[in-house]
């Protein structure tokens, strides 16, 4: 009787409304352990936000799989419903590569009702293929790892007990996330594993529990970020022209000369003087005036002025009716930044929409392919300025018909505005293209925050709570000190080589602080162009361009 008993409990397939209940039972797990993935640094900064971004790419397959009519939840459905709601939901590399995962694995369920083991095995393998075929440079240490491995050891466990083979996977995954600090240097010198790992292994064990009986599910998604397009308010503008001018220098420039006379007449200041040309941006009510103090100084290469009455109301219109005119014009420029100064300063650069996220704050893919749509537009540039949303911005690619998609491997703000400064609409896509890398490539980008473990880099040992400087995502510096800090980074950064030199200052950094920083720069490196602007950016203090 008891054998009898014993079989009956077996679970033997997975249809449609069985894999709801797996996946929701996937995605309660990962809710619950938002927090540790989250704290899963490799690396001494605060950036984590890979439970963030996993959690985010299941709820919104969630939602998908709820919207299933009742006679719409066969198998072949619901893993349409949880690839496109884990793609649109996706953000980060984390998001984008699970969503791929659960990709692959519907590629490898073609034509199936329902799955034995041996399906879920032969799935796994396609899930690999498809996840690893998405990624440019894959790590191993990672998530990749877990899948790659799974597809080759699931073979071992099928049984006619799908319960029974999904706890063997889910062990199995224990075991090799365990193991990711054998493939990364930086997970075993930070003493953890990859949270990308870990966050997968928790999917399997939600797919576990949901096969062994548990299928309640509560998914509270009180503490998932949902940061979207940046909403724009009508406003009154003090000034009424965006006014930008490039002259070909014939005689030195006095740069504070010309910071003190632009600020009297606008606002939005900024100034370039690099490689015999100087570039200027200002909002003011006197665009006359403006170019000509320009003109003082070389001949005119290019000017224009734009009425941003004009162009904010267009703006604000875009929420109401994604199309401004009936007419496409050629270009649309995207770019992701946090902070109000920095989104200030690219929209006055020209960009269409900015949307809200970076460091531990990702958007997701729908909404850049929101972004991307509303933009009444041929060509549509995107700039992610953090290698952590590539991933995201590449695959709209794939989801918007009848626009050219580029996006600009952007991995930092400061090589975004690079690459907005060099951006010609004169040109055509590819000339941009060549200028767009020219001049991202000749960027040095540093970041100055403060670590959120110990750890140690390299031969840096890092305190919790030190400051620490990176250079091109490098760790080079640490200290007690900010202003410390901020100068090894720099000498790191052969600043004296430098001709221009860019401050960004974050919201939690005092506007007089800011300004001993810069003149201390300023006294240091005399012979560089040193700027100073109001970024606003979270998690790091300073965003400090070097050209």
């Amino acid at each position: 009787m008891i054998e009898n008993m014993n079989k009956a409990l077996i679970m033997k397939n997975i249809d449609g409304k069985v894999l709801i209940s797996c996946f929701k039972k996937g995605t309660e797990v990962v809710l619950s352990h938002v927090d540790e993935l989250n704290a899963l640094n490799v690396f001494p900064v605060p950036d984590g936000d890979t439970g963030s971004n996993m959690a985010s790419a299941m709820l919104e397959a969630c939602k998908n799989l709820d919207a299933l009519e009742s006679n719409r939840r066969d198998l072949q459905s619901v893993l349409d419903a949880i690839e496109s709601g884990t793609l649109l939901g996706a953000r980060g590399n984390s998001g984008v590569i699970l969503s791929q995962i659960f990709r692959g694995f519907k590629q490898g369920t073609k034509g199936k009702k329902s799955l034995k083991s041996e399906d879920f095995a032969l799935a796994l393998k396609s899930a690999r293929e498809v996840a690893y075929n998405a990624v440019m440079k894959p790590v191993e240490g990672t998530m990749l790892t877990v899948v790659r491995v799974l597809s080759v050891d699931s073979e071992k466990y099928v049984t006619e007990d799908t319960a029974e083979f999904m706890e063997k996977l889910w062990k199995r995954s224990v075991q090799i996330v365990n193991d990711t600090p054998r493939y990364l240097k930086k997970l075993r010198d930070a003493g953890v594993v990859d949270s990308g790992a870990k966050g997968f292994s928790y999917i399997i064990e939600g797919f576990y529990r949901s096969l062994s009986g548990e299928t309640t599910v509560n998914l509270n998604v009180e503490n998932i970020g949902t940061s979207g397009i940046v909403k724009i308010s009508q406003e009154d503008l003090k000034y009424l022209y965006c006014t930008e001018v490039m002259v070909k220098t014939t005689r030195d420039v006095d740069i504070d000369e010309l910071r003190n006379y632009y600020s009297s007449i606008g606002d939005s200041l900024i100034l370039v003087n690099s490689g015999g040309i100087l570039k200027l941006h200002v909002h003011t009510n006197t665009p006359g005036l403006a170019i000509d103090k320009a003109l003082e100084y070389g001949e005119l290469y290019k000017s224009k002025i734009d009425n941003m009455k004009s162009q904010h109301h267009q703006i604000i219109n875009i929420e109401e009716n994604p199309v401004i005119s009936k007419e496409k014009k050629n270009y649309g420029i995207i770019v992701v930044a946090d902070g109000s100064g920095l989104e200030s300063i690219f929209k006055s650069l020209g960009v269409d929409i900015v949307i809200n996220g970076g460091q531990a704050s990702n958007p997701s893919t729908a909404q850049i392919k929101e972004s991307v749509e509303s933009l009444n537009a041929r060509n549509v540039l995107i700039f992610p300025n953090n290698a952590n949303i590539l991933m995201a911005a590449n695959s709209v690619k794939e989801m918007v018909n009848g626009k050219k998609i580029f996006v600009v491997n952007t991995s930092t703000i400061q090589q975004g505005l690079a690459g907005i400064f060099a951006f010609n609409s004169q040109m055509n896509l590819l000339e941009n293209e060549r200028n767009l890398k020219e001049a991202i490539s000749s960027v040095r980008s540093i970041e100055i925050t403060q670590a959120v473990r110990d750890s140690q880099v390299q031969d840096i040992n890092v305190k919790k709570d030190q400051y620490i400087g990176l250079l091109d995502g490098n760790l080079v510096a640490s200290s007690e000190a900010i202003d410390e800090t901020i100068f090894l980074t720099l000498e790191k950064a052969k600043v004296n080589e430098a001709e221009v030199i860019t401050v960004f200052y974050g919201k939690d950094v005092d506007e007089e602080d800011a300004n001993v920083i810069f003149k201390e720069i300023q006294i240091r490196y005399p012979s560089a162009d040193i700027e100073l602007y109001y970024g606003g950016q979270s998690y790091y203090h300073y965003l400090i361009s070097v050209e």
